[in-house]
């Protein structure tokens, strides 16, 4: 019995030797297999990444193949042409035509522009070189209603006294003369896309307003002046060298002063023919011209300009002609006018509120010349 308890207890010890070795065997088997299943997913990793780098080198390969490179194409046409090549040493020319790369053309080799240069100055139309507010003074007015007393005729007359008798007598006259200011204005709306897009309208916007309000303040001033003169243009003449001499004296002797004259370009332009055709001499006749073509006659600088008509002129003195001004000349840019809001829009406004006051008529002559019909 003693013996077979024995026998038993042994067996039951190599069982579980065994068994035991089983379970190592089996744990070895499962931690060699894992090792083997991530060794196996990182050499697929490597595999792929090979492959896509091959798939890319083949990629380059025949991009280079389709457009070989000056030195792998000259490379192929000399291996292409070598036996040729070799006969040159025995006098025999040979010319090798490279066909697949040409010359780089902006026609055949640029998709698009070219880099542009961007000027820093915009061409814009020119402006009047001289303004009617140039030429005479300013006076300010604190409202819109300007009030000035002309003298008028009066009565009586100042005389030496005879002996016994009453001196004489004068009084003066005076007339109330109001001068309405207007405003002289305009405007000018752009969009905000425009501004972003073009960056120098900003600054640029503001000269050619004031070249346009320049160009209408002339026009309405000289309107104004030259509609108002009654000076004296009695005249003889028809050379307008004398014509003009004439209209001096008789703004003289009116007792005005002949400040200055405004005439043509034009009208210029006859007044030196003229000295040059009689070979006028400089100073003959009150006449001096200089090298510039500019002119004084009887001691008149007479001015060329834009604004007054051709073969006119406009004898001023400036002692009885002012621009009366209010508001001074501005520019102002806003988003807030009408619906420029809701539409991106901006306008920029230029104004003047002022006026042209010729004081006395009888002091400026306006004359025809004649030679236009």
């Amino acid at each position: 019995m003693e013996l077979e308890i024995k026998q038993i207890s042994e067996g039951l010890d190599t069982f579980k030797k065994e068994a035991k070795a089983d379970i190592e065997k089996a744990q070895l088997e499962a931690k060699e297999a894992k090792e083997v299943n991530v060794k196996l997913g990182e050499d697929l990793t490597e595999l792929k990444s090979r492959l896509d780098q091959s798939e890319m080198r083949s990629k380059l390969i025949a991009e280079k193949a389709a457009k070989p490179t000056f030195g792998e194409a000259y490379a192929k046409a000399v291996e292409e042409n070598f036996e040729a090549i070799q006969k040159v040493k025995k006098g025999q020319p040979f010319k090798m035509e490279l066909k697949t790369v040409g010359n780089m053309l902006l026609s055949s080799n640029l998709t698009g522009d070219s880099v542009a240069t961007y000027s820093t100055r915009q061409a814009i139309l020119p402006s009047q070189k001289i303004n009617f507010r140039d030429l005479i003074p300013t006076t300010p007015s604190a409202t819109g209603l300007y009030v000035q007393y002309k003298e008028t005729a009066g009565e009586g007359a100042i005389a030496a006294q005879t002996e016994g008798s009453s001196k004489g007598q004068i009084d003066f006259d005076f007339a109330e003369v109001k001068v309405v200011n207007d405003y002289i204005a305009g405007f000018a709306t752009y969009s905000k896309q425009m501004m972003k897009s073009l960056p120098w309208v900003q600054n640029t916007l503001p000269r050619l307003l004031m070249r346009s309000f320049y160009e209408a303040e002339n026009s309405i001033f000289f309107t104004a002046v030259s509609g108002a003169a009654t000076g004296s243009t009695t005249t003889a003449e028809t050379d307008d060298v004398k014509q003009l001499i004439d209209y001096i004296a008789n703004q003289r002797t009116a007792k005005f002063a002949a400040s200055f004259g405004v005439i043509s370009h034009k009208q210029l332009a006859r007044l030196n023919k003229l000295t040059y055709v009689n070979g006028y001499y400089s100073g003959s006749g009150g006449v001096v011209t200089a090298p510039d073509g500019t002119m004084t006659i009887s001691g008149m600088p007479v001015i060329p300009v834009d604004w007054v008509t051709d073969d006119k002129v406009l004898i001023i003195d400036r002692d009885y002609l002012e621009r009366v001004e209010v508001e001074s000349l501005n520019i102002t840019f806003s988003e807030e006018e009408g619906n420029n809001f809701t539409k991106n829009l901006i306008t920029a406004r230029i104004e003047c509120y002022e006026d042209i006051n010729l004081m006395l008529p009888t002091s400026a002559i306006y004359a025809d010349l004649g030679n236009l019909t």
